[in-house]
């Protein structure tokens, strides 16, 4: 039987999540969605706001 070496993916950490731009109400917003969706377990929809978060952040805040 032969034996394989293990593979790397280069998946060591997780990616960040997105930030807050300061005095955005939008990004803020999204923030505390996030924070609340953690409170509660609901990975899903925290996954959901960095999504947005990301989204957001392209369209209002990048030139």
């Amino acid at each position: 039987m032969e034996t394989l070496e293990p593979q790397d993916y280069g998946l060591n950490e997780p990616p960040t999540e997105p930030s807050a731009t300061p005095g955005c109400a939008s990004c803020l917003s999204l923030v505390v969605a996030r924070q609340n969706a953690r409170s509660t377990g609901d990975y899903s929809a925290v996954s959901d706001v960095n999504v947005e978060l990301r989204k957001h952040d392209a369209a209002a805040h990048t030139p």
